[in-house]
């Protein structure tokens, strides 16, 4: 089958390609971060790299690309997601055994995966609500306009939770109580005591808020008339589609291969 007749093919399955094709992309990106990470960090070839601006944004952008896509689709699971965010879970858990036995120092408590289960489940009754309150509406547009900007605000207003405050990098304007940093239960809400430490931290707060943006910014983008989304990039769409594979494989692979030519 060739590449346009691939396209139609994916077309029929009612997918929006094209947002498989831009989460090839990112897993492209995330491949290459990591690497760089690895034979920055882990085989110190230059441990003060991952303190740059560069790398921050550069995973920054990686972490939002995919959280704002899962949440554009999330809609288009609903049937499983109950199933799919028992499995990310569990994933999530397995990832921080895996990291907790073998490398201690750079272990991942409550890591991506495991924010992406809670994600998903908690959408489950969130999303009747908001359906329930949507009914009858003609043009919900507006609505989700509306959505995706109160959540664009608390994201950036709850950013540095864990560090104590609301507000913005520069601007404190609230702080919060020393009390709530105390128990290591709350650490995934974005209430970590301050002993906690994780090589990935993806707390329920901020990211649900990223999340749902991509859940309403789907809401007004995925619709049978925007059949642009629909065009097929063979290679990356094909990528996109394993996604959670090339997650969990990627970083034994990247890993495996620098210490094969870092010896």
């Amino acid at each position: 089958m060739d590449a346009k007749q691939t396209g139609k093919a994916k077309q029929k399955d009612g997918r929006f390609c094209l947002i498989d094709a831009y989460r090839g992309i990112t897993m492209i990106s995330m491949v290459l971060y990591h690497a760089c990470y690895d034979y920055f960090s882990a085989f110190g070839k230059n441990p003060q790299w991952i303190a740059g601006r560069g790398a921050f944004l550069w995973q920054q952008s990686i972490c939002i690309s995919f959280i704002l896509v899962s949440g554009m689709v999330w809609s288009f699971g609903r049937r499983h997601a109950l199933k799919r965010g028992i499995i990310l879970l569990a994933l999530g858990t397995a990832i921080t055994l895996v990291t907790a036995t073998f490398m201690p120092s750079q272990a991942i408590y409550y890591g991506v995966l495991t924010f992406m289960g809670a994600a998903t489940l908690f959408m489950i009754p969130l999303d009747r609500l908001m359906n329930n309150q949507k009914s009858g509406k003609d043009n919900p547009v507006p609505t989700e306009l509306i959505h995706i900007l109160i959540c664009f605000i608390l994201f950036i207003l709850t950013k540095h939770l864990a560090s104590g405050y609301i507000g913005t990098r520069y601007h404190k304007l609230i702080s919060l109580p020393d009390t709530l940093y105390r128990y290591r239960a709350l650490a995934p809400l974005g209430l970590p005591d301050h002993g906690f430490s994780s090589g990935d931290y993806f707390p329920l707060i901020p990211w649900i808020f990223m999340y749902l943006i991509g859940y309403h910014l789907g809401k007004i983008i995925l619709t049978d008339k925007n059949t642009l989304l629909k065009r097929s990039i063979p290679v990356l769409t094909k990528l996109g589609t394993k996604s959670l594979l090339v997650y969990i494989i990627h970083q034994p692979v990247c890993y495996a291969l620098l210490w094969l030519m870092c010896r």
